[in-house]
């Protein structure tokens, strides 16, 4: 199939179609709106892309990196039309289906709206592919976890861009909060109580106090963990203490 978009009317009629699956989750999107004439537009140059099934972020990240890099960056990142066209042809992967019924969440999990800031980074499939840009390594804390789902930990870092502009932030994040015993995140990171060392409120605060002082764009992994303090120990090579200590 090659690569298409959808028109403003062919974003509305996807948004139908969410709510009508949200009405009788028995049955299928329509997969005619894919190749549908007055809703969509095929993708200049022409990229062929296949309808494959996605279990995680990673997965779809490398696939969409390849698919994608033909055209430019800077229309990808702003083309509503593509992301959501996308969020149809990749339904199956987007969207939990128990027992023949989809469990269809809000419409910006599948919608893209680049100017509306607050959701941009809930799109399943583009903040797949932009955290895949961000960190083309270190990415494992936002790229392992199921396609379908949003995990916290990927909200807390994306909408706040003061944080993913640092080039060393990605390793110091991996250091901080990946698990290595578990193989996933560490516990308790992002709860909604403050506790040291966690990354929805301590880590953003202490970014913002060293900012004021330090060229944070010219540290490297050690220097940035050294100047976190005592309460990121944790990250730090050769340290014993836990951060499921600090909770």
């Amino acid at each position: 199939m090659r690569l298409r978009r959808f028109n403003e009317a062919g974003i509305k009629a996807f948004r139908e179609e969410l709510a009508l699956l949200r009405a009788n989750p028995e049955r299928d999107p329509d997969p005619q709106l894919l190749e549908h004439r007055e809703l969509t537009e095929v993708v200049t140059p022409e990229v062929q892309i296949v309808a494959e099934y996605f279990k995680t972020k990673a997965e779809v990240a490398r696939y969409l990196t390849a698919i994608l890099g033909k055209l430019p960056t800077s229309s990808v990142e702003q083309d509503a039309g593509l992301w959501t066209w996308l969020s149809l042809l990749f339904f199956d992967s987007v969207c939990n289906r128990t027992q023949g019924k989809w469990s269809v969440k809000n419409d910006y999990y599948y919608i893209f709206a680049p100017r509306n800031n607050r959701h941009f980074y809930r799109h399943l499939l583009f903040i797949s592919w932009h955290m895949l840009r961000l960190a083309p390594k270190s990415n494992r804390l936002f790229l392992s976890s199921p396609l379908a789902t949003l995990p916290k930990v990927i909200s807390e870092v994306a909408m706040r861009l003061y944080i993913t502009r640092i080039p060393a932030v990605f390793e110091v994040l991996d250091r901080l909060y990946w698990d290595e015993s578990r193989n996933r995140h560490r516990v308790g990171i992002t709860e909604t109580r403050v506790h040291a060392g966690d990354l929805t409120h301590r880590f953003p605060l202490r970014i913002r106090q060293l900012e004021k002082t330090y060229d944070l764009m010219s540290l490297d992994a050690d220097q940035l963990i050294q100047l976190l303090g005592d309460e990121f120990a944790f990250g730090r090579p050769r340290t014993a203490k836990l951060f499921e200590d600090a909770i």
